[in-house]
């Protein structure tokens, strides 16, 4: 005769430790919900379109059961972009846990439509606006309704890539060796001579023109004008 006692103790032993692992499993769930909750109610940077992606504890932490937990921000971290957003037990229990979370903002921008060169002045037919990942690029994106009209490409742009306004530079209003007016003022004059620019330079950038021998910084402004003061 077979005793069939050990057999179910066995497997009321192995429902058990089954339980025991489910139960954190079912914790860890619960503190990714509520995380999620969490930031559907902050305040996210970029402007666009958001997907949050929260993750686990790590599976070795024995956590005590705890009445209430309370999402946070730890100091320093940015809802931006991979980061660790914390929770912790503030009754039943004491402990925190830091969750790894992904928020991905998405927006529509400017991207180069065909190969772009170094140096070439941007048109409406070079670019298109697509659906970028604003957390995965670069800062400084253009966003759709940014101007670029006569900007130049200061490196080569490839297909797709979103254009930034560090890789565009402003045309140049003055260039090197043009005949340039110079005007200086101050309280109660102003003076204006002709000069001629020792190099080229866009709408607010510094440069330097030779006046009479002398070698002087200003401001280049629109119309080969540079202001000197």
């Amino acid at each position: 005769m077979i005793n069939l006692y050990p057999t179910r103790a066995r497997t009321a032993a192995a429902l058990l430790l089954a339980c025991a692992i489910a139960a954190p499993a079912h914790a860890e769930s619960e503190l990714s919900t509520r995380l999620r909750m969490f930031l559907d109610q902050q305040t996210l940077p970029g402007g666009g379109e958001v997907e949050v992606t929260v993750g686990e504890p790590d599976p070795r932490l024995q956590l005590a059961p705890c009445k209430t937990i309370e999402p946070f921000i730890p100091n320093g971290a940015r809802l931006w972009g991979r980061t660790n957003l914390g929770v912790r037990c503030t009754e039943g229990a004491q402990w925190t846990v830091y969750l790894p979370t992904y928020i991905k903002v998405f927006a529509p921008a400017l991207v180069a439509a065909r190969p772009v060169a170094r140096g070439q002045s941007i048109t409406a037919d070079d670019v298109r606006i697509d659906r970028v990942e604003l957390t995965a690029a670069p800062a400084g994106v253009l966003g759709a309704a940014d101007s670029i009209e006569g900007r130049i490409a200061s490196r080569p742009i490839a297909v797709g890539e979103p254009l930034r306004r560090d890789i565009l530079r402003a045309p140049n209003v003055v260039q090197a060796g043009d005949l340039v007016r110079v005007r200086a003022g101050g309280p109660g004059f102003s003076i204006t001579t002709d000069g001629k620019a020792l190099g080229a330079a866009a709408e607010g950038q510094a440069m330097q023109v030779s006046v009479a021998g002398k070698v002087l910084s200003g401001v280049a402004r629109a119309n080969r004008i540079v202001e000197v003061r």
